[in-house]
């Protein structure tokens, strides 16, 4: 089936919050889902990045934009950057979130086999990823985010399905 990048990144932020990631993090991955799958990335990426809400990109990658930015003014055109093992398959999405014309970003490993990002661009050239009208995404990736994103409803509870005035206090 197929979304639109606003629906994509909505779910993939919600369910960012219901596996438990802090609300500027999720914001940013739900933007690079979108991204990652309008770009033709594996769904498997980010349910990965889902997996763990203690070590995972969605928590480092937006560490990297910072670092992409400082490096491209500082050291630019084309730059290189290591990043963490496991980081690799979302990192271009993220990068492709910044607005500055990249010209090239492919990611390698380096000569110790660790993962690395190389990005040529120019920070005085805004510009702004397009991303399809409609994005394929699989059955299997939408119905694991809507799993997490339902986490962050408020569970109904016997005094909610009660409903108003229900209560033992005036307040309620």
């Amino acid at each position: 089936m197929t979304y639109s990048a606003n629906e994509i990144a909505g779910l993939s932020q919600k369910a960012a919050r219901g596996a438990g990631f802090p609300p500027a993090q999720a914001e940013i991955f739900g933007r690079a889902a979108a991204v990652h799958l309008g770009t033709g990335g594996a769904a498997e990426a980010l349910i990965e990045a889902l997996r763990t809400a203690s070590d995972s990109p969605i928590l480092r990658l937006p560490l990297l934009m910072d670092d992409i930015l400082r490096g491209l003014t500082l050291a630019g055109p084309t730059i290189t950057l290591t990043l963490q093992p496991g980081d690799e398959a979302l990192a271009p999405a993220y990068a492709r979130l910044l607005q500055v014309r990249l010209t090239d970003c492919q990611v390698t490993r380096s000569g110790d086999g660790l993962p690395q990002i190389t990005l040529s661009g120019d920070t005085t050239v805004r510009a702004r990823l397009a991303l399809p009208p409609r994005i394929p995404a699989p059955t299997g990736l939408i119905d694991r985010l809507t799993r997490l994103a339902a986490a962050t409803y408020v569970p109904a509870t016997a005094a909610s399905r009660a409903g108003a005035g229900a209560g033992n206090i005036d307040n309620d």
